[in-house]
């Protein structure tokens, strides 16, 4: 996310109007000294030649946010990539389109070892803006993180055509860690001969730069495309850069290794300009995320997937100008704890944090697409599964396409439709389905999704495929102490012959650190239940940065793991897998906040019958039209009674007139039943997703 880096130091209103780059009392910002040549890749940025391969295909000269130089060689035909560092090393590997994000390709390279693969990239006319797993500057052993970077092929080689006014961003790293952000205003004038940059604490116009914070260099032709700067009073002092055709403009781009002292920079410059357009750009940053950033003259909205595999989206207010600053440069969050600055062309939009300890050497770098946008739930989300197993569903509703990909990365993929007699639902089409109706679909609400799919039976081999409910969500909670909260849990557990059910209350308190849990066979509410029958367990970070690990204090292999989805505002508990201590049952554990409210309300899902359909509650009856696989349609009716008043607030027995009985709850947006623990109705369950 944008604020990743963390908060800044103080700011506001500099002298004059201008914005200072930190608080009271900042020195100039620090010029990375001149770099020493790296040793080149041998290869020259160039475009593909061989008859009908695509444009787009060819070798490009990459500027990357680790502060080196290296070379891409794309091949769209074969789907290939070749990146030769600084060094003259070589990572190569194929990449593939995200089709939830058209446009968008990934990387594939061994170097990526996170829970996601940020590493990207997007493509216009002679130029790639992507996220690639760069060592980590000054790393030993080398260590590897996607890291942002823009790569170019068309370079301007005439010195007249060099001029103009720019905007300046610049990220350095050193070693022990330390990096630093600058930015500035700069110029090139006399047909390509002079360069004036005015390195200053307050962001000037190069117009209005105080003389004794103006540097000025002279400019000559250098090797491979380059130019060469030399400081006209200190002729140690070089700048060594390319001017990039880039959307028709010019960008600056200068980036390398220097030796005395250790750093390693990249600077990115865009043309000044008064204009600044509404913009939706793609792209990574340095915290290793990879997003769109929608951008006005009121708001800057980044939403993005991290490399631990979260989403998030943050909202930042965007200033307006200032007399003595440059027209291109709007300040992100000055009035916040975590500052940035801002510019943007036609085609690129570059983020740079201010010059405070938790925000400077903050970069993001993206391509401004300029398209329709996309559908804002496509994208991937993380499956709770009725059969007992946890998933991963990539959607674009869009193309209407789907990928659902288990643990042991097996993808059943396909297409997907609108139900046209059900709107808001939609309609799975899979080669699993074998029964005369197909009733796996799924709705959408915010960062949700709930529906039915055909999944792998529990504990079944060799595999076939049900269709059972599920919940997927992309807002897991990842904070421990946002854990804490009283649950009705509903579940079901699982064999290959057998089902049962769990109905209990649970309560995670104390900062997300303990979880106590009613086991008996009364359902009590969990502050009236009997001493001998609460158990207590310890919460711990699981396996990801979204998941949640249990043990019970008086018996450790009673363990297992759970998620926490903010789904319609509300916590709601998620949990499904294989019992470590019985490894032949699966289960599946829904749990809604515990609430004395039980609003009239209309839920649509699917149920492990393998039915679909809508649900009608309110205070005393239960009433579900619906269509089971093999075609046969009709209503169930049930009435509805309380707990009593020792049972949770948030619960209904459920009484069918054959008489067997089911138990349910609701939150905002979802509905849970599940059935008794008798012959009948053990393991029997139905989730839907509130209108």
């Amino acid at each position: 996310m944008l604020a990743a880096c963390g908060g800044g130091g103080s700011g506001g209103g500099g002298a004059g109007g201008g914005v200072p780059l930190t608080g009271l009392g900042a020195g100039p910002q620090a010029e990375a000294p001149a770099a020493t040549p790296e040793s080149a890749p041998a290869a020259r940025a160039g475009k593909a030649t061989l008859a009908g391969a695509d444009a787009r295909s060819g070798t490009y000269r990459v500027y990357a946010s680790n502060g080196t130089q290296q070379q891409l060689a794309l091949d769209f035909d074969a789907g290939s990539y070749t990146m030769t560092d600084n060094l003259g090393a070589a990572e190569s590997g194929t990449f593939a389109e995200d089709f939830t994000e058209p446009g968008t390709y990934v990387f594939a390279s061994s170097r990526i070892t996170t829970a996601a693969n940020t590493a990207r990239f997007r493509v216009a006319a002679d130029v790639v803006v992507g996220a690639f797993p760069f060592q980590t500057a000054y790393s030993s052993p080398a260590a590897y993180a996607a890291q942002p970077f823009v790569a170019a092929r068309d370079f301007v080689t005439t010195a007249a055509l060099l001029d103009g006014t720019y905007n300046r961003f610049s990220v350095t790293r050193s070693p022990g860690g330390a990096q630093d952000s600058s930015m500035l205003a700069m110029r090139l004038s006399s047909s390509g001969t002079v360069l004036e940059v005015c390195n200053d604490a307050i962001i000037y116009k190069i117009d209005l730069c105080p003389a004794a914070s103006k540097r000025t260099y002279s400019v000559a032709a250098g090797a491979d495309d380059t130019w060469v700067g030399t400081n006209v009073s200190n002729s140690s002092d070089i700048a060594n850069f390319r001017i990039a055709r880039v959307g028709g403009q010019n960008v600056y781009l200068a980036g390398g290794v220097n030796l005395a002292p250790a750093v390693q920079f990249l600077r990115i410059g865009l043309p000044e300009s008064s204009s600044w357009p509404a913009t939706r750009g793609l792209g990574a940053s340095t915290t290793g995320s990879w997003g769109s950033n929608l951008i006005d003259t009121a708001n800057s909205v980044r939403t993005a997937t991290s490399p631990d595999g979260t989403y998030g989206v943050l909202t930042l207010p965007v200033g307006g100008t200032f007399p003595l600053q440059p027209e291109g440069i709007r300040g992100v969050n000055t009035n916040g704890t975590s500052k940035y600055f801002a510019m943007q062309n036609g085609l690129l939009s570059v983020l740079v944090g201010s010059r405070n300890p938790n925000t400077q050497g903050y970069l993001q770098l993206n391509l401004i697409d300029t398209g329709t946008a996309p559908d804002a739930r496509n994208g991937r989300y993380k499956v709770y599964a009725a059969n007992g197993s946890r998933q991963t569903l990539a959607l674009n509703l869009d193309s209407k396409r789907y990928e659902m990909t288990d643990a042991a990365g097996t993808v059943d993929s396909g297409s997907f439709t609108a139900d046209t007699s059900e709107a808001g639902s939609f309609v799975f089409d899979s080669s699993r389905i074998a029964s005369p109706v197909n009733t796996a679909r799924f709705r959408l609400a915010t960062d949700t999704v709930v529906g039915s799919f055909p999944f792998a039976v529990a504990q079944v081999t060799p595999a076939s495929y049900a269709v059972r409910p599920f919940v997927a969500s992309r807002a897991l909670v990842k904070t421990q102490a946002a854990l804490d909260g009283v649950y009705n849990r509903l579940g079901i557990n699982m064999t290959a012959t057998a089902a049962d059910s769990s109905i209990t209350q649970i309560q995670v308190a104390n900062g997300g650190t303990v979880l106590y849990l009613c086991n008996d066979n009364t359902i009590y509410r969990i502050d009236n239940c009997p001493s001998p029958s609460v158990r207590t367990y310890t919460v711990s970070p699981g396996s990801s940065v979204d998941t949640w690990q249990i043990v019970n204090v008086a018996n450790p292999s009673d363990n297992g793991s759970f998620g926490i989805a903010r789904i319609g505002d509300e916590n709601v508990y998620l949990s499904a897998g294989i019992l470590p201590s019985t490894p032949t049952t699966s289960v599946f554990r829904i749990g809604l906040p515990e609430r004395a409210a039980w609003p009239t309300v209309t839920a649509r899902g699917g149920a492990t019958n393998g039915g679909w359909g809508s649900t009608a509650i309110d205070a005393s009856s239960y009433a579900r039209t619906r269509v089971l696989p093999d075609g046969t349609a009709g209503t169930l009716n049930a009435s509805l009674g309380s707990m009593g008043t020792i049972g949770p607030l948030n619960m209904r027995a459920v009484g069918f007139p054959n008489s067997t009985l089911h138990f349910s709850s609701q939150s905002s947006k979802l509905f849970a039943m599940v059935g008794a623990r008798s012959p009948a109705t053990a393991g029997a369950l139905e989730i839907g997703l509130i209108d």
